[in-house]
């Protein structure tokens, strides 16, 4: 990383992960350099662990990496303090749970050099001994509440992931922030898909840049049945905050749906689809209790 002002800001929003987040600043260290200059711009977002020691220790005498501190809960609200703190024209975000590939930075830039897309979605993976192991893999296709993204890179992206995607500046000088009512320390989560759906909204367009890889941390207590019911309760708080979905029109026709998905799937014996439906089960449910109670409580 040079001296001269960044073309490239990485922003990472973290809190009380502490060694999930030496983990991943110690493989941004080690990024092949990309021919412009780059900073790191780190938010914490009220940590009470290790972090602010660790966050203290890394900037030390290095102008490139920066320390946001944000005390209010909000993954969103840390977020959008980093891109004000940030100088460069590319934002690229990852998750504080997950480590970059070495030439993530290059085939980010590359990408975006090629093509006039707002905004771009990185594929994130599963370890590789995780995918190794029969029985965590299966854990991991069932419950589906630790990402991973795979797609074509024929196609334009329709959604956006915030473990790892890029987007230009000017996107959101055009349609704003993350929405501070949703995501990590407010509604629960989906202040990445909203955004991405704001871009598409406008005309613009998201790219897939299949060899900007990240590599997901496998939680374990990720894997369970209480994980798996809260996340989908989060997700259906997240999704009635900015969509407003009617109770008649769509939640309940759609919950009814979800029931009959679920126990099909259930004489069918498929796990992962029958997962699906009880997620969305989880889901509408929780778009019930938020219409009833009147908007969304906060979530950590």
């Amino acid at each position: 990383m040079a001296s001269d002002p960044p073309i490239i800001s990485v922003i990472v929003a973290t809190r009380d992960r502490a060694a999930s987040l030496e983990r991943l600043l110690g493989s941004l260290d080690a990024l092949e350099a990309p021919p412009v200059p780059w900073e790191v711009v780190v938010a914490d977002n009220g940590s009470s662990d290790g972090t602010p020691r660790l966050l203290a220790d890394w900037r030390e005498g290095r102008e490139e990496r920066r320390v946001v501190r944000v005390a209010e809960p909000g993954k969103s609200r840390a977020a959008n303090s980093a891109i004000a703190a940030s100088g460069g024209e590319l934002l690229a975000f990852v998750d504080d749970d997950v480590v970059a590939d070495p030439k993530w930075l290059v085939e980010i830039w590359d990408y975006f050099e090629k093509n006039d897309c707002a905004a771009a979605q990185g594929a994130v993976d599963w370890p590789e001994d995780a995918c190794a192991d029969p029985a965590l893999r299966d854990d991991l296709e069932k419950y589906g509440t630790i990402v991973r993204v795979h797609q074509s890179p024929e196609c334009p992206s329709q959604r956006l992931t915030g473990a790892n995607m890029v987007l230009r500046r000017h996107a959101f000088n055009v349609v704003g922030g993350f929405n501070e009512k949703l995501g990590p320390g407010a509604a629960g989560a989906s202040e990445d898909t909203e955004l991405g759906q704001r871009i598409l909204a406008v005309g613009g367009w998201i790219g897939y840049v299949e060899r900007a890889r990240v590599v997901h941390e496998v939680d374990r207590t990720r894997l369970t049945e209480s994980h798996f019911a809260e996340h989908h309760r989060r997700l259906g708080r997240s999704r009635f905050e900015y969509k407003k979905n009617g109770l008649l029109s769509s939640i309940l026709p759609n919950l009814a749906k979800s029931a009959f998905q679920y126990g099909l799937y259930s004489m069918l014996g498929n796990d992962v689809r029958k997962y699906r439906a009880k997620g969305r089960l989880y889901h509408y449910s929780a778009m019930i209790s938020v219409r009833r109670d009147g908007g969304p409580p906060r979530a950590a």
